[in-house]
């Protein structure tokens, strides 16, 4: 498969503007490249295995796509419960023909934003307040989706919350600061 995939194949980015702003970054750098892991590889497997882009600001899109017009997805590293029943949405509503598609977390803001196409004007949206972008995409007539909302992994009060989720993964438990596993 080539670098920018096949045909039709979605072109995933990783962006970090999509995530929670965290200074310090909760957890140090094990937990960050736990989250950041299991983004990229979710992204991978949105690509149909091809390596998905790694962006830090929504202004390196249009560069980064190039002069790829088809499907883009952008996903946040800041979500642990990112998984499956996403991607089985996402790739529904791409089926579909949905415009544009996305899942917010509790701060109502997008953790992933499934496009049909790499529209100029939609990504150069991306990062502006949310409702814009809706906005932007319910002017241009398409069908706009939504996916299962999460928690992003920003703030001790999340860390404590997923410290006595029993469906966190052990692993991830390990990991949050302990002020939240003692919780």
């Amino acid at each position: 498969m080539t670098e920018t995939g096949a045909p039709g194949v979605p072109r995933v980015v990783v962006l970090d503007a999509l995530a929670a702003p965290c200074e310090p970054p909760l957890g140090g750098e094990a937990l960050q490249a736990w989250l950041r892991e299991r983004a990229v590889a979710w992204a991978r497997a949105a690509g149909d295995g091809t390596e998905p882009l790694q962006l830090r600001a929504a202004d390196e899109l249009p560069a980064a796509l190039g002069d790829h017009d088809g499907p883009v997805v952008l996903v946040a590293p800041d979500v642990p419960a990112l998984g499956e029943h996403h991607l089985a949405a996402a790739r529904d509503d791409l089926a579909a023909g949905v415009l544009l598609s996305s899942a917010a977390t509790g701060d109502g803001t997008p953790f992933l934003m499934v496009l049909s196409a790499a529209d100029p004007e939609l990504l150069a949206a991306v990062g502006a307040p949310f409702n814009d972008v809706l906005g932007l995409a319910a002017a241009r007539g398409g069908e706009l989706g939504m996916i299962r909302a999460e928690r992003r992994l920003t703030t001790l009060g999340d860390a404590r919350a997923l410290a006595v989720d029993p469906l966190t993964p052990p692993d991830l438990r390990a990991l949050l600061p302990d002020a939240a596993a003692s919780a």
